[in-house]
């Protein structure tokens, strides 16, 4: 049998124009069905923002946007089961800036830019340094008391290897100080412990702190963010008090997809987002949690991340915190 060469080249190119056409299509239609967000929180902030974005989602795309609990290993197992899905936009994830200092600590584990494609950042709060009301009257008292007696004031995080925990060691390194880190299970464990007189300050997240700042059991020292937060204007930013070289950084929450998620895709939840963020509704919202809407595009999440795994990486050496592998 001879072989029509030509010919054959003709079908095979016609196929693959279709096959375009057909996936394009489908991508034009996104979403016509359901669409999974699975987050690792059953409830707290965290999971009212995913939940938040998902219904209006759901509003403006006219499906179901379906937030699926997957708990373990800190958000591990959700964002793993998000990296082995089909890139079609109908399986999502919604994580925490703790991914960045995971896929640091380990890195086996799940990276934000090297195994998922960032979408959008939803919410940003920022961590405050707080201490009890009376207890240093400013940042200046609480680093004046630090240089003066080093060694003696304790610090409670949220736990060991978050960026609570490694933003006191920032402030160790960068203001010259030796306070000493003491872990907690929980935010509502780290307020006890202050108001208790048990640590002498906590660097907890400003959704956690803003009602005790609010009844005025805890004196708000700084937060982390380079600019003042909308829901706490009063309180100063590191930089601002003379802490220079510290990066901007908080606790965030952000939608990923696959890492080959469609473009077309990527761009209608990004732009969706956008929207939904825009909306002075939802602004509302998320400030009376404390928390702050950010830049939602999909490059400024993507420079978060490298800001921050860059943050940690250097940290990590100079401390010696960990064996990074």
């Amino acid at each position: 049998m001879r072989m029509n060469y030509g010919h054959l080249g003709k079908i095979v190119a016609l196929s693959c124009a279709l096959w375009t056409c057909v996936a394009s299509a489908q991508t034009a239609s996104y979403p016509d069905k359901a669409v999974k967000v699975l987050m690792p929180w059953s409830d707290g902030f965290p999971a009212n923002a995913t939940r938040l974005y998902g219904n209006l989602l759901s509003e403006q795309l006219k499906q179901p946007f379906v937030v699926d609990v997957r708990p373990g290993a800190g958000g591990e197992l959700a964002a793993r089961q998000v990296i082995q899905t089909a890139p079609d936009g109908y399986t999502l994830l919604s994580t925490g800036s703790s991914i960045t200092i995971r896929s640091v600590l380990d890195k086996a584990n799940a990276d934000a830019d090297r195994d998922l494609k960032p979408i959008a950042q939803l919410v940003t709060t920022p961590y405050v340094i707080v201490a009890k009301t009376g207890k240093y009257g400013s940042f200046k008292g609480f680093l004046d008391a630090a240089r003066a007696h080093p060694g003696t004031i304790n610090f409670a995080s949220a736990g060991v290897g978050t960026g609570m925990h490694y933003l006191g060691e920032l402030l160790n390194v960068n203001a010259a100080i030796q306070i000493v880190h003491v872990p907690y299970s929980t935010g509502s464990r780290q307020l006890q412990a202050v108001l208790a007189g048990d640590v002498q300050i906590a660097i907890i997240s400003l959704v956690t702190a803003l009602p005790q700042i609010k009844a005025g059991a805890l004196e708000p020292l700084a937060v982390s963010s380079h600019r003042r937060s909308r829901v706490a204007p009063n309180v100063p930013t590191l930089r601002e008090v003379g802490v220079k070289d510290i990066p901007d950084i908080g606790a965030w929450i952000a939608l990923f997809g696959p890492k080959n998620l469609e473009p077309a895709v990527g761009k209608v939840l990004s732009e969706r987002i956008a929207a939904i963020a825009a909306d002075p509704s939802v602004a509302q919202t998320v400030a009376s949690w404390g928390a702050d809407i950010p830049d939602t595009s999909s490059s400024y999440l993507e420079e978060v991340i490298r800001a921050e795994k860059a943050t940690w990486s250097r940290l990590m050496k100079d401390k010696n915190l960990v064996e990074s592998k």
